[in-house]
């Protein structure tokens, strides 16, 4: 238990030394990386189709979202 828990420790303390762009990335990977779920390619691609219906929110009064 006391390895386990030293390697979490040694995978957050590298994560907090990431740039934000690397740990964007990361975030998008994790899933795969962490065998969560398969993600189908047909999940991607209604994901893909709905993006635009959120066009509204690309505008300057809502950019200070953007980093959440």
């Amino acid at each position: 238990m006391k390895k386990s828990s030293s390697k979490l420790k040694e995978i957050e303390t590298a994560i907090k030394q990431l740039s934000l762009e690397e740990q964007k990335k990361l975030l998008a990977r994790f899933p795969h990386l962490v065998k969560i779920q398969k993600i189908k390619a047909e999940d991607l691609d209604w994901l893909k189709a709905a993006d635009p219906a959120f066009a509204f929110w690309d505008n300057p009064e809502d950019e200070i979202y953007d980093a959440l």
